[in-house]
């Protein structure tokens, strides 16, 4: 609406320190073998599985979408996901997007995301692209010149960063300045429950 301040949002499910522990440990070495400055790499204190980008909201929309989202957790109870392995959107001739994969119960996580998807419509339309699960871990510019073969050895291990019991969704808020981006969470959702968080927290800087 005119004169409304606006917020960058989206709707994530955030990992336990110890899948972030293993992330970081591979989030080194992919660094090593991918020097440069063509690629930017996600802080591993910042890492989620994003369900669904809202972009810029107004910020009196918030309540609103709090409500949305409790609405769309209501029904699911907590299920375990497993981030296990790594690849690249959309190509390994082309690669833009860096990820580690997610397993598990893909059909519940299906479920929550298409009934977050609906509660949130109005917000912002449904994305013409098919949901795809995933941890991104950098966002590739320009390869450096020569580590085709490098990276391609990395998608190739068998790199496990572990098992986790999803037990609550949330709503969050990415701050854009000179020094990088943060991220805070403007209210948690328990599976299945309302709203348990509604306080800012803050989640690191990249």
């Amino acid at each position: 609406m005119p004169g409304d301040d606006f917020i960058r949002a989206f709707i994530a499910i955030n990992l336990p320190d110890e899948v972030r522990a293993k992330l970081e440990r591979q989030h080194r070495s992919l660094k090593a073998a991918l020097p440069g400055d063509g690629i930017r790499w996600t802080p591993p204190g910042q890492i989620h599985l994003t369900l669904k980008f809202l972009g810029d909201v107004p910020s009196s929309s918030v309540d609103g979408l709090r409500a949305a989202v409790e609405r769309g957790c209501r029904g699911t109870a907590p299920f375990s996901l497993r981030a296990r392995g790594l690849g690249v959107f959309p190509g390994a001739q082309r690669p833009r997007i860096l990820w580690a994969g997610v397993e598990g119960e893909l059909d519940v996580l299906g479920e929550l995301q298409e009934r977050i998807e609906n509660e949130t419509g109005r917000w912002r339309e449904r994305e013409a692209r098919r949901f795809q699960p995933h941890l991104t871990v950098a966002r590739i510019k320009i390869l450096p010149p020569g580590r085709g073969l490098a990276l391609q050895k990395k998608l190739a291990g068998a790199a496990d960063f572990g098992t986790w019991r999803v037990e609550g969704v949330g709503l969050m808020r990415s701050h854009l300045s000179a020094s990088g981006v943060t991220h805070e969470t403007l209210a948690g959702f328990k599976l299945g429950e309302g709203p348990k968080i509604s306080v800012s927290v803050p989640l690191g800087v990249c």
